[in-house]
């Protein structure tokens, strides 16, 4: 069954040819004519079988899918959280300064959601290309996941398929995940980062970019020998390496993020998902972003 709208809100009108407890599969059947959308999400041009990304943030359900989201919780104390921003002053001589500040503030307590990080993989089916999102089991308990993966493909290539697996058999290839940019090992002072992520820095609102390049500059004056950037939906996070001291640092592009550290070898990070990699405790150390964090960026290196 093709779906064709812009967004669904009852699954089951969809589901009614599948049988209660029967699993099936939900993708794209046809990728001819669309290949462009499929690169723009995060995939090669060659759409190689076994091709697997996290997509590339496009619209709000994608925000959601990398990212996770929060509930409002009014009946909660407020909770503090830090804006940073670059600040410019001018003495009484005349002499122009620059500072970054950090200002703590309050809000209404957010109930974090994490994110359903639902991977998008390149499968072949009777000797053509399909775009498998997810395999599921019609019951009650997944029409909550099931509707956000319609949805997910619906914001993204404006179409999917609900494919029936007893008709058409799915036999998924080895994975291939597309989620870092990996350069050669070599010295990454900040000279040589700046134009490398330039771009995706200036992706960020005006008023974020002197407070990202800071803590990216900081985090390179660290002398780091191994350098990798996000792809897709992992756009957001720039990996400096310091294979001397077994670190990984993972800061994020996003404001009101914090800076994550790993210990652990980057080659079996790699092969992690983002919710696993942010959401099941692995980290040696996750740094707010506050007042204290180049103190805290310091203390890891001394």
């Amino acid at each position: 069954m093709k779906i064709t709208k812009k967004r669904i809100r009852n699954v089951e009108n969809y589901l009614y040819e599948i049988r209660k407890d029967d699993e099936f599969s939900i993708g794209i059947s046809g990728l001819a004519g669309i290949e462009n959308q499929f690169v723009n999400i995060g995939f090669t041009n060659d759409l190689n079988i076994g091709e697997t990304v996290l997509p590339k943030i496009c619209g709000p359900v994608s925000r959601f899918n990398a990212d996770g989201g929060y509930i409002k919780r009014k009946d909660l104390p407020k909770e503090v959280y830090y804006v940073s921003r670059e600040w410019h002053w001018t003495d009484y001589q005349g002499n122009e300064y620059t500072k970054i500040v950090t200002i703590p503030r309050e809000r209404i307590h957010r109930e974090p959601i994490s994110a359903p990080n639902i991977e998008l993989q390149i499968i072949e089916i009777d000797n053509q290309k399909v775009l498998l999102a997810s395999k599921q089991k019609k019951e009650e308990n997944n029409f909550s996941i099931i509707k956000h993966i319609i949805n997910l493909l619906l914001e993204l290539f404006g179409e999917c398929d609900i494919l029936d697996n007893a008709r058409r058999p799915i036999n998924p290839p080895q994975i291939i995940r597309l989620n870092w940019k990996i350069f050669p090992k070599g010295e990454y002072p900040w000279e040589t980062v700046e134009p490398i992520i330039k771009d995706r820095i200036n992706a960020q609102p005006k008023g974020n970019r002197p407070v990202i390049a800071h803590r990216n500059e900081k985090i390179s004056t660290k002398e780091p020998k191994f350098f990798a950037y996000g792809l897709g939906g992992f756009s957001d996070y720039t990996v400096y390496g310091f294979p001397e001291r077994n670190l990984y640092v993972l800061e994020s592009m996003n404001m009101g993020n914090a800076t994550y550290v790993f210990d652990k070898n980057w080659e079996e990070i790699t092969k992690l998902t983002k919710k696993e990699i942010i959401d099941a405790n692995l980290y040696k150390n996750r740094i707010v972003h506050s007042q204290d964090w180049e103190l805290e960026i310091d203390k890891l290196f001394a």
